[in-house]
C-alpha cells in the first residue's frame, strides 16, 4: 500500500486539506535541500516531470515547460544539449502530444543518450482500452470498469442534448474520455468530445484500433485543442515502436510496470495507473 493511501485512511476527511498541505510544501522543501546539496544527475532525464511537485526521486534532471532544471515547450523546436545520457523515462506524457512533438521528443533524446542508454516510455495502452471493451463477456471488461468509474470521477457538466440526458454521463462518452480529451472554457472542466452512440458503436466495429484511435483525434476541433494540453494522441505497441526506432532507438520491447528488460533505474517508476498503461523500453544505438 502506498504512502497516500495509508494518509487516507489515517487522516481524517475534514484534515485532509490540510495534510494535503503540509506534504506538498514538505516535499517542496526536501526537493529544494536535496538539489541544493547534491544537484540533479544530468544523466537521467525525467520528461514533463516538474519539480517540487511530483514524487520522483530528487536526482533526477527535470524536463518540463514549468518548474523544471530544462524549461523546454515539447510542442516547439528545442534540443536538451545533452551528449552523455544513460537513462530517458516519459511516464503519462506523449498521449499529451501531437505526433509530430512526440517524434522530436524521442530524436531529442536519442541524439542526447550515450550507446546502450535506455528509454522508458509509459502510457495509455489504446489496444488495452479497446480490445477490453469489445469483450463479449462483461464480466471480463474489467478495464473498461475501472475507465468508467475513473472518469465517473471527473467535475464534467450535468448537460442534457437532443434528447440525451446528461451527456457526459453516457458509457461511450467516458470510453472517449479515455483516449481524448480537452479544456471546455464554458464549463470550466475538462471533457471528451461528443458524438453519438449510433457512429461511436458504428466505428468501433468497423475500425481497426489505430483507426478509431484516429477517429477519435479528429473529433478535438482547433478550437478544442487551442490553449488545452489534455489527452490529444493514442498509443499503442505498434505506434510506440514505430516512432522508437524511427527516432534511432532499437530493441524496443514491453515490459511490466515493476521490472525492466534493460536495467532501467527504477526509483521513477509509476504503477498507480499500470491498469490502462503500456510500458515499453527501447536502446540508443
Amino acid at each position: 500500500m502506498s504512502m497516500t493511501s495509508v494518509a487516507k485512511q489515517l487522516i481524517p476527511q475534514k484534515l485532509r486539506p490540510f495534510g494535503i498541505s503540509v506534504y506538498l510544501h514538505a516535499l517542496r522543501y526536501y526537493f529544494y535541500l536535496y538539489r541544493l546539496l547534491f544537484r540533479p544527475n544530468p544523466k537521467y532525464l525525467a520528461v514533463a516531470e516538474q519539480n517540487y511537485i511530483t514524487l520522483f526521486p530528487p536526482q533526477w534532471t527535470s524536463v518540463c515547460i514549468e518548474n523544471a532544471d530544462l524549461i523546454v515547450d515539447l510542442e516547439t523546436e528545442y534540443s536538451f544539449k545533452r551528449d552523455d545520457v544513460i537513462f530517458a523515462y516519459s511516464g503519462h506524457t506523449i498521449e499529451h502530444l501531437s505526433d509530430d512533438a512526440v517524434r522530436r521528443l524521442f530524436k531529442n533524446l536519442a541524439s542526447s543518450m550515450r550507446s546502450g542508454g535506455v528509454i522508458r516510455v509509459e502510457c495509455p495502452d489504446l489496444d488495452l482500452l479497446l480490445d477490453d471493451y469489445k469483450c463479449v463477456h462483461d464480466t471480463d471488461r474489467k478495464v473498461t470498469k475501472q475507465m468508467l468509474e475513473s472518469v465517473g470521477h471527473w467535475n464534467m457538466p450535468k448537460v442534457s442534448d437532443g434528447g440525451v440526458k446528461e451527456v457526459y454521463a453516457q458509457e461511450h462518452i467516458k470510453i472517449l474520455a479515455g483516449i481524448v480529451s480537452y479544456f471546455d472554457r464554458k464549463y470550466n472542466a475538462a471533457v471528451p468530445p461528443v458524438c453519438s452512440i449510433e457512429e461511436f458503436n458504428e466505428k468501433i466495429s468497423t475500425l481497426s484500433n489505430a483507426e478509431f484511435g484516429d477517429w477519435a483525434v479528429s473529433l478535438l476541433t482547433p478550437e478544442k485543442l487551442r490553449d488545452s494540453y489534455l489527452h490529444r494522441n493514442w498509443f499503442n505497441f505498434a505506434k510506440l515502436q514505430k516512432f522508437l526506432t524511427g527516432a534511432g532507438f532499437s530493441g524496443v520491447v514491453r515490459c511490466g510496470p515493476r521490472n525492466t528488460h534493460y536495467g532501467f533505474k527504477m526509483n521513477i517508476n509509476r504503477t498507480h495507473r499500470a491498469w490502462c498503461s503500456i510500458f515499453v523500453e527501447a536502446i540508443k544505438h
